[in-house]
C-alpha cells in the first residue's frame, strides 16, 4: 500500500512529522521532526506552488471538523466469534482500527490498520456503517466520525504492532473488557449490525 506520487510522499512526511511533534517528548526526536516538517513545507511551498499561509490543510483551525477513524469487524467462519486486539495502553480490547491517514482512502486505511494491529492481510466485504463515535457520550475529545467495515482474513502475515499485546477471536455473546477508548454499547451495536448484515449510520 505504498503510494508512488512525490506529492503524496511529501504529504506523508509532513503528517508523520506533525504526529511526532504531538507525541514525542525526546528533544532530539523533536528537533528531527521539526527539521522534517520544515523540509516538507519548503518543498510544498516552492515546488508545488502552494501558499501555506492561505491554504494549509494541516492547520486544524482553518475550519473545525471532526477527525475520521476506521474500524474493521472480522468474524470466524461460523460468525459466532469476532476478532479483537488487546491494547497495551490499558489492557482492554478493541476492533482493529485507528485514524484514517493522508493519501489513503478510508478502505485502504482500514486494511492498513488490520495489517498493523492484527498482523493480518484482509479484504473488505461490506460497509457496516458510519458513526459519530461520541454521540450521546460525555467527552472532552476531538469530535470523530468512525467508518466501520466488515472484513475477511486472507492470510496471517506478521505479529501485531507495538501498541497491541495480543489478538484473538472472542465469542460475540461473551466479549472481554473493552478498552477505555471505546464506548461498549456502541461496539456491541456495531458487531450486532455486522452479524445481521445491516448497514447503520447516525
Amino acid at each position: 500500500m505504498v503510494k508512488n506520487s512525490i506529492v503524496e510522499f511529501i504529504l506523508k512526511v509532513e503528517e508523520i512529522s506533525k504526529v511526532g511533534l504531538m507525541y514525542s517528548t525526546d528533544p532530539y526526536a523533536r528537533d528531527n521532526y521539526e527539521q522534517l516538517q520544515k523540509l516538507a513545507k519548503t518543498f510544498i511551498a516552492n515546488q508545488m506552488n502552494i501558499d501555506l499561509k492561505s491554504s494549509n490543510f494541516f492547520a486544524r483551525d482553518i475550519y473545525p471538523t471532526p477527525n475520521v477513524s476506521v474500524r474493521t469487524v472480522v468474524f470466524n467462519k461460523e460468525r459466532n466469534k469476532v476478532l479483537l486486539v488487546r491494547e497495551k495502553s490499558d489492557g482492554g480490547f478493541s476492533l482493529p482500527g485507528g485514524w484514517a491517514e493522508l493519501c489513503y482512502s478510508p478502505s485502504e486505511s482500514a486494511l492498513k490498520e488490520v495489517w498493523e494491529e492484527a498482523g493480518s492481510k484482509c479484504k473488505l466485504v461490506k460497509l457496516v456503517g458510519v458513526f459519530d463515535r461520541y454521540n450521546n457520550v460525555k467527552t472532552t475529545g476531538i469530535p470523530e466520525y468512525m467508518v466501520v467495515y466488515e472484513g475477511e482474513i486472507l492470510a496471517e502475515v506478521n505479529e501485531p504492532c507495538f501498541e497491541i499485546i495480543e489478538k484473538g477471536f472472542y465469542p460475540v455473546d461473551d466479549l472481554p473488557r473493552w478498552s477505555a477508548k471505546n464506548n461498549p454499547s456502541q461496539m456491541e451495536k456495531i458487531i450486532a449490525a455486522a452479524i445481521k448484515k445491516e448497514t447503520l449510520f447516525d
